[in-house]
């Protein structure tokens, strides 16, 4: 599947789309510019099989270096960093890949994020941020202090002693990881809580999102007082971006797009290499991963440019993304209610030839989805064509053996897809 620009190029690409045995909707999953990763049971082609955990795998992220390139995966029992390098050398010499297990019986976590030296693994469980060594198993921070789920961290890449945290409770925090000390708090910003965050380096700035769709960018001088920059509001970009294309959405008595929620699963920010005779380059543009697709956004300007759909998954559930080479941007995704996971291959340049969707395969008048806010109840009748898949039972032979067939993270190399 592919969706093709005004000028002919093919500016994204589905390279594939795979059912899961189990939903991913809002787990974090990993991509790099050579490598991406997801949980799986049962791999249709032979990707680097990691085998390990005991019970689900519920955060992944591959570390900032590339040599050597580091993937970090977490469970509630284990938190393991693996070697990708050495992985696949074990592999070749017949010997099962193996990592390093650098903490356990932490929680579930929900959000991982290394330290641009792989020196450090800050782990999202409960309320808390746990740091943990990434060599080796010792635990050398536990961030207490906000009243919700923490659901996102990251180290400053210009500070690495410091980490920011965003919540639930609708506050992001600064620590110092050495001293375990709060820096500074900010006051709540939104009525939704935080889901993102990303460090604009260049600047030194930082950006975070909520799920209800407003944006923040902040300031983060040495004295840790925080100014905020802007404040954006995602829905109201796009109606904006809709009456200056002059969508066909809103022309000859056509209905308007619904109004959907649009949360801020994921942050990224890529220069891209646009021709110049048609967008400007900047150094200002993020990429906003949401429920309906990805925005891209200049925060000089406060402008939406364009905006990429999902292609074969409609609701997305969560946002995994890299710089891949020749301009190119990878985007791993997962579906809000389906057990479907896809591969997008996004061709940077020409973008804004996409004029936000108006081909004809999007017109209102050719369908219209609503789309439910969580899954049937057991006893809904919508459940009546639907059959448990009941699991297999399966007989040990060894003590892996429940490892191996149950609890793996897929990982394979880019450069297979073809």
């Amino acid at each position: 599947m592919a969706r093709i620009c005004g000028t002919g190029m093919k500016c994204i690409v589905e390279k594939f789309s795979l059912d899961s045995e189990q939903p991913m909707t809002h787990l974090q999953l990993a991509c790099c510019s050579s490598h991406y990763a997801f949980p799986r049971q049962a791999p249709k082609y032979r990707p680097l099989h990691l085998t390990g955990h005991h019970s689900s795998v519920s955060a992944l992220v591959f570390g900032e270096k590339r040599t050597p390139l580091l993937l970090c995966s977490a469970s509630e029992d284990y938190v393991i960093v693996w070697d990708v390098e050495c992985c696949y050398r074990q592999v070749r010499e017949g010997i099962i890949a193996t990592g390093v297990v650098v903490g356990t019986m932490l929680g579930k976590a929900v959000h991982l994020s290394l330290c641009t030296l792989n020196k450090r693994v800050a782990v999202c469980s409960g309320s808390r941020v746990i740091v943990v060594n990434a060599k080796r198993q010792e635990v050398l921070a536990v961030l207490n202090g906000h009243l919700g789920p923490v659901t996102a961290s990251g180290f400053c890449p210009w500070e690495p002693s410091q980490l920011i945290s965003v919540s639930e409770d609708r506050t992001f925090k600064i620590w110092d990881v050495n001293t375990e000390e709060i820096l500074y708090q900010s006051s709540v910003l939104s009525g939704c809580p935080l889901l993102s965050l990303y460090f604009m380096d260049k600047h030194r700035q930082f950006v975070t999102g909520s799920a209800d769709g407003q944006v923040w960018c902040y300031t983060l001088p040495e004295d840790h007082k925080c100014h905020m920059v802007m404040k954006l509001d995602l829905q109201k970009l796009e109606q904006r971006h809709q009456k200056s294309v002059k969508s066909r959405l809103l022309c000859d008595g056509q209905r308007g797009e619904g109004e959907t929620a649009k949360p801020v699963l994921s942050i990224w920010a890529q220069s891209p290499q646009l021709d110049p005779s048609s967008m400007q380059q900047r150094n200002s543009e993020i990429w906003i991963g949401s429920l309906d697709g990805l925005y891209l956004l200049d925060l000089a300007t406060s402008e939406l440019l364009v905006k990429i759909p999902g292609l074969s998954i409609l609701m997305v559930g969560s946002w995994a993304t890299s710089q891949g080479h020749n301009n190119k941007m990878w985007c791993l995704v997962t579906s809000l209610f389906e057990a479907k996971v896809a591969l997008l291959d996004v061709t940077v340049a020409g973008l804004n030839s996409l004029c936000f969707l108006t081909e004809k395969a999007f017109s209102w008048e050719e369908s219209l989805s609503v789309f439910p806010s969580s899954s049937p109840v057991p006893t809904s009748p919508l459940n009546a064509e639907l059959k448990k898949r009941e699991p297999k039972s399966l007989k040990k032979t060894g003590q892996f053996l429940d490892i191996l067939l149950y609890r793996n993270i897929w990982a394979s190399p880019l450069n297979q897809i073809r």
